[in-house]
């Protein structure tokens, strides 16, 4: 791109230029919306300097800013993207942001149920199938992404156990309740081996997002005034088996944790 006469009158030209650019390069229309809109208020910040002049540390800079102001980790990111989309159609090379601080990622304090609380959520699910879902996410502590794919063969239910293909297909043995061995005789009635526990209405694997939605169906029928997910169910199990005094080694090694920061520390717990 030709940069030498880009100044104030023709910017909107330039801008539509990096659009199309960025459609071609498939961008949604979301994420070129919300560049150009960066790219438009780092253009404001430094409009006493010609893009043409713009360098490196004007960048940086600028994204120093953007922290100091206190935004938030991905809108730092965002803007960064952005910068990097424009550095790179103004001189054709990449911008070097190393050295760059960016603010920490803040971690979500997880919502924690207690067992009498995933029981209330539970008994207001549409049907017997959802209420098992709930019901076995929490008792064998399952990411949603392993619970839609368990199979008739996954199940020992004599023994109480649940063989699960975890990160990285490191399988590993869950156990749940002896109060769902009855309701998991009757998911699994005449299914073959090889069928999915909780089909969808075409026989095949539920999506995630399905069962977000039930989930959030019960939730707010249930009355209960926690901003819980499906994820909560399986950080309550966490919580519950830390408050059994269970080793975090232990939990990181039978639930296929992918490093100890992925279980609740107690204060935070009580905090919650």
């Amino acid at each position: 791109m030709n940069t030498t006469n880009i100044t104030a009158p023709n910017i909107i030209e330039f801008l539509n230029t990096l659009r199309s650019h960025m459609k071609l390069c498939g961008y949604s229309f979301g994420s070129i919306k919300a560049y150009l809109g960066q790219i438009q208020g780092f253009i404001r910040s430094n409009r006493q300097i010609s893009l043409r002049d713009i360098t490196e540390q004007d960048i940086q800079i600028y994204l120093k800013k953007l922290v100091d102001s206190g935004l938030s980790r991905s809108t730092i990111d965002q803007s960064a993207k952005a910068l990097e989309i424009l550095y790179y159609e103004l001189f054709k090379k990449p911008l070097n942001l190393e050295g760059c601080k960016r603010p920490r990622k803040k971690r979500p304090v997880p919502t924690i149920l207690t067992s009498s609380e995933v029981y209330q959520i539970a008994c207001y699910a549409k049907n017997s199938r959802n209420r098992l879902m709930i019901e076995l996410a929490y008792s064998a502590g399952l990411r949603v992404s392993e619970l839609i794919e368990v199979k008739v063969e996954h199940l020992d239910i004599e023994n109480l156990r649940l063989h699960i293909s975890g990160l990285k297909k490191n399988n590993r043995v869950a156990f749940f309740s002896k109060h769902l061995k009855e309701s998991l005789i009757k998911q699994v009635g005449a299914k073959n081996t090889s069928q999915y526990l909780f089909p969808s209405d075409r026989g095949g694997t539920l999506t995630t997002r399905a069962v977000a939605k039930f989930f959030k169906k019960a939730l707010i029928a249930s009355s209960l005034k926690k901003s819980a997910t499906p994820h909560s169910l399986r950080q309550s199990f966490i919580h519950l088996m830390l408050d059994q005094k269970t080793s975090p080694d232990t939990l990181q090694s039978n639930l296929d944790l992918r490093t100890l920061n992925s279980i609740p520390s107690p204060d935070s717990i009580k905090a919650a």
